[in-house]
């Protein structure tokens, strides 16, 4: 997998151990994770649609929205959930995505979310090789919006006839009045 997409399965699992830390069970969990399953968004739970970013420590104040449809739900509450991380090898509680993987395989108590998680690391392209070793990551700054009305997005049920297979960026600086509190998207609010 490319250095982008490693990033991007890291931050989606993160996100898998802030969901059993908020008293989900693991099954409910890893069924909630539907980015392997090619889905709109990455995660939906409740009536709540969650698309999960990573950045690199250093990188760039905007996220891509890799199509029309991604920040574009039919359920009741959507977010926008990123994560920065560090590339710091030796900083405490650094992980490697091979590391992260196996932590968080060791935290599902039941073999049936075991099978899934595993069948959908399959479906996302990873398999636990040693170029995954390296590098380590540590969350740096998370950051979580609340996708709504005046939110600047492309939706397909918006775009003119003819016009197909969006991808854009976001700069961060300009949803910043979206920003939410994490409760929110855990329905904690």
């Amino acid at each position: 997998m490319p250095a982008e997409e490693v990033r991007g399965l890291f931050a989606e699992i993160v996100f898998l151990m802030e969901l059993i830390d908020r008293q989900m069970s693991s099954g409910a969990a890893v069924e909630a994770w539907l980015g392997p399953e090619r889905s709109h968004q990455d995660f939906i739970f409740g009536n709540t649609a969650v698309e999960v970013k990573s950045l690199s420590g250093a990188e760039r104040s905007s996220v891509r929205i890799s199509s029309e449809d991604q920040l574009e739900s039919l359920n009741d509450a959507q977010f926008l959930r990123v994560y920065r991380l560090s590339s710091l090898a030796d900083a405490a509680g650094a992980r490697s995505l091979n590391e992260l993987v196996s932590a968080f395989q060791a935290r599902l108590g039941e073999a049936d979310a075991v099978e899934t998680f595993d069948r959908k690391l399959v479906a996302h392209g990873y398999a636990p090789l040693p170029d995954y070793d390296e590098p380590r990551f540590v969350v740096s700054d998370v950051r979580s919006y609340r996708v709504g009305d005046g939110f600047p997005r492309l939706m397909r049920s918006q775009l003119p006839t003819g016009i197909a297979n969006v991808a854009y960026d976001i700069r961060l600086e300009t949803i910043a009045p979206y920003e939410c509190d994490e409760a929110a998207i855990f329905g904690e609010d």
